[in-house]
């Protein structure tokens, strides 16, 4: 499968969520995700380009495994199973050449209307965003799906301006640049 994403900077919280209650968009529940990434020197785009992420939340531990599905961005396949011992996991991915990447820590609370699903995260340091995001079949067409996401958080009030084209990994190392 593929995963084809849009994504936003919220800058009011409440408008937006009136705005989707409207359309019949409910979000549960936060829940807390603790993200630690495990990267390459390899830039996104590049063909060979991949990068581990080790979720805890709840009392689950996530692998993923995100590598790019074109040049775009926010159009990546993904990987994920569960695993026992995030330590030994960190610790495999080192000694194959990843380097610790960054720190995310975020609240989530999600949302599914009409087969895709929604995420409205706050993300300490970085603020509040909301993706939406559809699984596709392989050979989709990424321009299209991404104006009808687009699309639809236009429909919601979001400003075009606030469009946001990387991922939160991304935008804490810029951030952690800037101090």
């Amino acid at each position: 499968m593929r995963e084809i994403e849009v994504k936003a900077r919220l800058r009011n919280l409440e408008v937006f969520l009136r705005a989707a209650d409207k359309k019949g968009i409910n979000f549960g529940k936060a829940t807390v995700q603790d993200d630690a990434t495990y990267e390459t020197t390899i830039p996104h785009g590049d063909p060979n380009w991949n990068i581990f992420r080790i979720r805890k939340q709840q009392n689950t531990t996530i692998l993923t495994m995100k590598y790019a599905a074109s040049s775009r961005s926010r159009d990546n396949h993904e990987r994920e199973t569960t695993i026992g011992d995030a330590e030994q996991v960190a610790d495999m991915l080192e000694r194959v050449g990843y380097t610790y990447g960054i720190h995310v820590h975020k609240s989530r609370r999600t949302a599914k209307y009409n087969g895709l699903e929604f995420c409205l995260d706050e993300v300490d340091e970085l603020g509040t965003f909301v993706e939406v995001e559809k699984l596709t079949q392989e050979d989709a067409d990424v321009d299209t799906i991404q104006a009808d996401l687009w699309s639809l958080l236009l429909d919601l009030g979001i400003d075009p301006s606030d469009r946001i084209h990387k991922g939160y990994d991304t935008l804490m190392h810029e951030l952690k640049a800037q101090t």
